[in-house]
């Protein structure tokens, strides 16, 4: 399976993300293939201080996919995703700002040909690989990791149209097919300060708080995300922390330990609170 991928500039210096994401790929025979010369798409706050460019900065993106004939983007960062879905919302019903923005590309050779679809990478995980190559090679002691899903506030909002706004499933499910014990909880969606966090430290850090002390108290071991904000400020927001370190893996982390690879090929020592301990489980 081939698929347009866009990174987003903060992929490649995450704690294991690219290592990861690649690693697993290649075990299930997924194709990501990075779409050249891509671009900031301008994240979620570009576009409340110009929102004109930051629509140009995303259709570049689209114009892209387009040039290199992908009609779908995968990207793994909630922000990309979201100020990628917002703009393709809207240049769909505005043809008026479309053709503005496909005349500003003529001057690379560029244009949008047909908006591509946008996915985020647990969407073609979960949806368009089979649950049986997920389950056929998990270790022995998966199941013995009680494992806390969290989404962050962007990928099921605004629209509500992926997962269910406020108490999404889909990560939870990936999570259980892959083997772990999944645990229950209420701080799916809370926010985790995003990246107010470093400059607004003491506002933020009782956001991460809280989202630790209740998936800690549901009795999870770890928790896992599928995005940078959210797995840096989750693992570094930790440094105040009551109670033993709360390891904070990606996704794919996850489903690389699941598919028997690697710890340090999936990236896992990378992680500020180490996951060793749990590792001990798996044989």
């Amino acid at each position: 399976m081939k698929y347009g991928f866009y990174p987003g500039c903060s992929y490649k210096s995450e704690a294991g993300y690219k290592e990861s994401v690649e690693a697993v790929c290649r075990a299930i025979g997924v194709e990501l293939r990075e779409l050249p010369d891509w671009n900031c798409c301008g994240a979620t706050s570009m576009i409340s201080m110009d929102a004109e460019n930051a629509h140009l900065l995303t259709a570049r993106i689209f114009a892209l996919a387009s040039k290199y004939g992908f009609d779908a983007v995968v990207t793994t960062c909630n922000a990309c995703y979201t100020a990628l879905r917002k703009t393709r919302k809207i240049l769909k019903a505005d043809a008026g700002l479309l053709a503005v923005i496909n005349h500003q590309l003529v001057a690379e050779g560029l244009g949008i040909t047909l908006l591509p679809k946008v996915r985020h990478l647990l969407e073609v995980f979960y949806q368009d690989i089979d649950a049986a190559a997920w389950t056929g090679k998990s270790p022995a002691g998966i199941g013995d990791i009680a494992v806390a899903a969290y989404y962050g506030c962007q990928l099921t909002r605004p629209w509500g149209d992926v997962d269910h706004p406020e108490r999404p499933q889909m990560l939870d499910e990936f999570i259980k097919r892959l083997g772990y014990t999944v645990v229950d909880h209420s701080a799916r969606t809370l926010c985790c300060g995003a990246s107010h966090f470093f400059p607004y430290q003491d506002q933020c850090r009782p956001l991460v708080d809280k989202i630790i002390a209740e998936v800690r108290r549901k009795g999870a071991q770890v928790v896992t995300t599928l995005c940078p904000l959210c797995q840096l400020n989750l693992d570094a927001g930790q440094e105040t922390r009551k109670g033993p370190p709360m390891p904070v893996p990606y996704f794919t982390q996850l489903a690389g330990l699941a598919l028997g690879l690697s710890p340090v090929a999936l990236g896992l020592d990378k992680l500020l609170n180490p996951i060793d301990t749990l590792l001990r489980k798996i044989r």
